[in-house]
């Protein structure tokens, strides 16, 4: 009896230790496979929802455009010719304000989404809780499409170094407008995005090159009218017999001009818009009464009121027409002005200006070296005085 005693206990001991072992594999088991899982969906590619948030709120569309670009320089190094021409072409469908919703269709933000893409943006929206309409939203959901399947090989357009390129092929890639021509808009979406790169670009603002593919026609939000027709010879012909002339003074107008405007003292004194005011003026073209601008008032004019300059495409720009570079206002110091001597031609364009170098005189001069202190961050125009 005391045999069979001894047995069964060792049988049972033995039974436990089997139990032991099977349940510590078991638990074992389910530790590796919620270790697996939870590895796999860390590492999975969910386009319902991204890992961080951009916090971005709406602004004008000048900053909207540079937090834009500062976006997507971050996330995928885009270049500034890229970020223009896409820029151009979401001017046009929303004015890049992430509040515009169509009345009519209900299409919303930058890229005007629609049905089940407008869907999946109030999706990620209420995720993030905030307003579909919020920038940094738009953009997230921007990302989240770029990272699907469907859409991913526009990530490409990025690395695109042709403004006009890139804004086509956003266009026709990632708006599928390939089969729509009526919408194309081109010449537009081109002006928009010159006028973007010329406002961001790395370390020329305006391009060095000519683009291949310039479009000529008109630019009408812009205020660019492209005119084969318009000779700036005799405001080159005014600008350099006044080369030599004057001293630098920011004083509109300085007494020692004297009375006669058109035919100023030459040991008088003016600056930089004063200088272009007195060339134009001369040549019979519309200035301001009594010098009545600096370069923040001409961009202005050049961008909207059309008064006295026109902003044109650096596609266009030739002998006669203006280039002006602002650093915030304009005011003082944080402006320039000069006029062409030749086809624009970024950093190598040949000028002529009051100031830009240690003369102190109007004097010849290239774009990249006279204004080269306003161009880190400055807004580029390139503009054709008005006729009288």
């Amino acid at each position: 009896m005391k045999n069979h005693r001894s047995w069964t206990a060792s049988k049972k001991k033995k039974w436990k230790l089997i139990a032991y072992i099977i349940g510590g594999l078991i638990l074992l088991l389910v530790l590796i496979i919620a270790a697996v899982t939870g590895q796999l969906q860390e590492n999975s590619c969910d386009n319902s929802t991204t890992t961080t948030q951009t916090q971005l709120d709406s602004k004008d569309m000048t900053t909207n455009a540079k937090n834009i670009y500062a976006h997507w320089k971050q996330k995928y190094g885009a270049t500034p010719q890229a970020v223009a021409g896409i820029l151009g072409v979401l001017q046009l469908e929303s004015r890049l304000d992430p509040n515009l919703v169509n009345s009519s269709s209900g299409a919303t933000g930058l890229a005007q989404w629609l049905r089940d893409r407008k869907d999946k943006l109030e999706d990620l929206a209420h995720k993030e809780n905030k307003p579909a309409t919020n920038l940094g939203v738009q953009l997230d959901y921007l990302d989240q499409e770029l990272n699907s399947s469907y859409y991913a090989s526009n990530k490409q357009i990025f690395k695109y170094t042709d403004v006009h390129k890139a804004t086509k092929a956003w266009l026709m890639d990632f708006e599928g407008m390939s089969k729509n021509p009526e919408q194309w808009y081109l010449s537009q979406r081109y002006g928009y995005a010159d006028h973007w790169y010329s406002v961001f670009g790395a370390s020329d603002p305006v391009a060095g090159n000519t683009l291949d593919n310039a479009s000529s026609g008109d630019l009408t939000e812009l205020g660019c009218d492209s005119d084969p027709s318009y000779s700036g010879g005799s405001i080159v012909k005014n600008a350099e017999s006044m080369k030599g002339d004057f001293y630098y003074v920011q004083t509109h107008p300085s007494p020692d001009l004297g009375s006669d405007l058109k035919n100023p003292s030459k040991t008088g004194g003016t600056d930089c818009s004063g200088f272009v005011w007195l060339a134009l003026n001369k040549a019979g073209y519309k200035v301001p009464a009594n010098m009545g601008w600096f370069t923040g008032s001409m961009a202005s004019d050049a961008k909207g009121g059309h008064q006295y300059l026109k902003q044109i495409s650096e596609n266009d720009a030739k002998a006669g027409d203006i280039v002006i570079v602002n650093q915030g206002a304009g005011a003082g110091n944080n402006g320039h002005t000069a006029i062409l001597l030749d086809k624009w031609q970024g950093k190598e364009t040949k000028i002529i200006q009051e100031g830009g170098d240690t003369s102190g005189h109007v004097n010849e001069g290239k774009f990249g070296t006279s204004f080269s202190i306003l161009l880190d961050g400055g807004d580029v125009v390139l503009a054709r005085p008005v006729k009288k």
